[in-house]
């Protein structure tokens, strides 16, 4: 009975380690699957920023943040000049290699507290935590001065990309809407 019934036994157990393995690799799987749903929910999709909807909520959260601490915390919004020009001069793949290459040295130039966004088009957003308006007014000239010494269009001769940037200090207790 112990002969017959041993290779039917070593059969279910084959079976049953075939099955974990399977179900270990689609949790591999699923794992990633959402990791890269939350990425595409998150993150731009041609400069990897955070996007728009997510900036709005970390924004809502660094609000929250500073209703309970007192601390304020300032709002950058980046725009690059002529980006137009760019587009029709150089086509379409130049422009996107100019928002590329201006997020890679924005994030190069930015403390590691701050959170960079594409808001839109050639559009930008900057939150700097936990900074009162001297010390954010720093840190936006040296990202604007970082840009424009880039070469951000690679082989185009004396084609500069410059930005302008608008800057508000948030106030405890006020909207975001209204910073």
């Amino acid at each position: 009975m112990l002969a017959a019934m041993l290779p039917v036994v070593g059969l279910l157990a084959a079976r049953v380690a075939s099955l974990r393995e399977r179900s270990r690799r689609q949790r591999l799987e699923l794992a990633e699957a959402l990791t890269r749903i939350q990425d595409l929910a998150t993150r731009d999709e041609l400069t990897g920023l955070i996007n728009r909807r997510h900036m709005v909520e970390l924004l809502e959260q660094e609000r929250q943040r500073c209703v309970r601490s007192g601390r304020g915390f300032c709002i950058a919004l980046i725009d690059i000049d002529h980006f137009q020009l760019v587009n029709d001069r150089h086509g379409q793949s130049d422009g996107d290699a100019v928002l590329r290459g201006l997020a890679r040295e924005a994030l190069g130039a930015i403390r590691v507290a701050d959170v960079l966004a594409r808001w839109g088009g050639d559009e930008f957003v900057l939150l700097l935590s936990d900074a009162k308006l001297q010390l954010a007014r720093g840190g936006v000239e040296r990202l604007r001065q970082r840009i424009e010494l880039a070469a951000l269009l690679e082989g185009k001769p004396a084609q500069r990309i410059t930005v302008s940037v608008g800057l508000t200090e948030h106030i405890a207790g006020e909207a975001v809407s209204d910073a």
